[in-house]
């Protein structure tokens, strides 16, 4: 069984695994980030907005220039200018309905008691507050190559990805939309909305793009097509994107 100091462990070991599609180790995309905020219709001006699982903090530039005032948790200390509280997210060191806004960041599939976290963001939020997720999606290929994987012994239960030339995960579990509503819905959240990521959908449907046998000039070219045509795949099919993005409201 996996636990939270395994996960920990992990992280601390290989810290250029801590990425997302908005940034991660010494970047951030602001701009991704802002436009899907806008497209969920996320406002951040005038909110606490609690960043769980925020690894170097690097949505924090985009939360305090809309507005908002940052706190971020994780279970690693790190290289950050704001505030970084230490602690599990199943277990927030937080009053309840102290937050308007919870950002969980493509960490979410790392939580070992995924409907436990939920419900610590439900009881952190405002009544009037949402919850802002990132995360992998493997209702597609990824998730066929995936479950095939660890079944057969290739990689143990819960860590292929098709990140970093398929390296092991300590904790990559089986999100799908399915079960992102199933566990958000039993913690308290009544209503969400979700859409894919165009520029992942060459991800999801061929995760061999990012293995490490597949040679570069077949790679640019493979990428080339699904960056034409990944916008419109997506805008049809949410779910083919490696990476879903959602509004959750209380």
């Amino acid at each position: 069984m996996v636990l939270n100091g395994d996960v920990r462990r992990y992280y601390r070991d290989n810290p250029l695994m801590v990425s997302s599609p908005f940034g991660g180790v010494d970047h951030v995309n602001d701009t991704l980030l802002r436009n899907v905020l806008a497209t969920l219709d996320i406002s951040l001006a005038g909110q606490r907005v609690l960043d769980v699982g925020c690894g170097r903090g690097y949505a924090g530039e985009v939360i305090e220039a809309a507005g908002g005032a940052y706190f971020g948790v994780d279970t690693l200390a790190s290289r950050t200018g704001f505030k970084l509280t230490l602690a599990d997210a199943e277990e927030l060191p937080f009053a309840n309905e102290s937050f308007g806004r919870v950002c969980c960041i493509d960490a979410f599939e790392h939580f070992v008691d995924q409907g436990r976290a939920a419900r610590e963001f439900r009881r952190v939020l405002r009544p009037d507050g949402c919850v802002f997720l990132s995360a992998p999606n493997y209702a597609n290929i990824a998730g066929l190559v995936k479950k095939f994987s660890e079944t057969i012994g290739g990689y143990e239960k819960n860590t292929w990805a098709p990140f970093r030339n398929w390296q092991p995960q300590a904790l990559e579990q089986m999100l799908t939309p399915s079960r992102v509503k199933r566990v958000f819905r039993d913690a308290g959240f009544p209503r969400m909305r979700w859409i894919g990521h165009g520029a992942e959908v060459g991800l999801g449907l061929f995760p061999w793009i990012e293995h490490s046998r597949m040679p570069e000039a077949l790679r640019f070219r493979i990428q080339r097509f699904w960056g034409l045509v990944g916008p419109a795949v997506a805008r049809v099919w949410r779910g083919a994107s490696l990476h879903t993005f959602w509004k959750i409201e209380v």
